[in-house]
């Protein structure tokens, strides 16, 4: 099979779309005498002429159109083809599994600079309250985890410790009044997510207190505990860094002015080894480690 005259072929359909050499060659980056010497050469190789030439320009003849209608939308489907593999080769998606919070409360807010750094680089969450598991998921790239760690079976790399201290809403302060004793909490109504009883624990026994609360209210995911006690319904366990944006807009109140260090911590969780990342990823590990040392210190 003969090869295709392919710089001929876009010759022929650029002058046939633009109905002049001039504008077809000013599309293609080509002098109009060497566009119309690319489509002589195409005429004598097929041996048919595919344009009058007219004083006023040129018009396809009845082989011309007929050939022009049967390549114009395959040559198109190519152009097509063609930049969506360009974008896609320049364009890197990594997805990230983490819990609402983290994304809504630290993550997303610092985002926009990063893309404004690597805009070729898409960032997609996955968002959810439970641990995906990354060996049965290779769509995700990465996860962000609140935890002690390790995972079996993966790299585990500490990303930012966890401060943790009591806060309440204003107005919920103001009702049930002095609950500025560690042990006097465990006569209020505290709230957390299903398995944050051992988080309160830990809290307790970073005071000095060996005791488990009773009276916890549990939500499904951190961020509704924490709308929940902004809204007046108990004391919640504030975890910096997603806490924070709730304290710093007064919307809910450290009980006490130290916190307490926990033994869980945010960890970047990922498979490892380059043939297991999307490409980007290393770009976005190092953002991500940048941002938690600035905002640890």
């Amino acid at each position: 099979m003969r090869r295709l005259p392919l710089k001929k072929i876009e010759a022929f359909v650029a002058v046939a779309r633009a109905g002049s050499l001039a504008q077809a060659a000013l599309r293609l980056n080509l002098t109009v005498p060497a566009l119309s010497r690319r489509i002589q050469l195409l005429e004598t190789e097929l041996d048919a002429r595919l344009f009058e030439r007219q004083p006023r320009g040129l018009s396809l003849t009845e082989i011309g159109r007929d050939y022009f209608s049967a390549l114009d939308p395959v040559w198109e489907r190519m152009a097509q083809a063609t930049e969506r593999v360009r974008r896609e080769a320049t364009r890197h998606a990594i997805t990230v599994s983490t819990m609402p919070t983290f994304a809504a409360n630290w993550l997303i807010p610092r985002l926009q600079q990063f893309q404004a750094n690597h805009g070729q680089i898409d960032i997609c969450l996955e968002t959810s309250a439970e641990i995906e598991d990354l060996t049965a998921r290779p769509e995700i790239d990465c996860a962000i985890r609140l935890g002690r760690g390790p995972w079996p079976g993966l790299v585990c790399e500490p990303l930012l410790a966890v401060d943790a201290t009591p806060v309440a809403s204003p107005q919920l302060l103001g009702k049930v009044g002095d609950c500025r004793e560690p042990r006097a909490l465990l006569e209020q109504k505290l709230i957390g997510t299903s398995h944050q009883i051992a988080f309160w624990q830990e809290w307790f026994a970073g005071v000095g207190i060996d005791a488990t609360p009773h009276h916890c209210l549990a939500f499904d995911n951190l961020q509704v505990v924490y709308e929940a006690a902004a809204a007046g319904m108990g004391i919640a366990l504030g975890l910096d860094p997603v806490v924070r944006p709730f304290v710093a807009s007064g919307r809910l109140t450290p009980l006490f002015a130290k916190p307490v260090r926990l033994p869980r911590q945010f960890h970047l969780v990922h498979r490892g080894g380059r043939a297991g990342q999307a490409r980007g990823f290393a770009q976005f590990r190092d953002w991500l480690f940048a941002e938690a040392a600035a905002f640890a210190a």
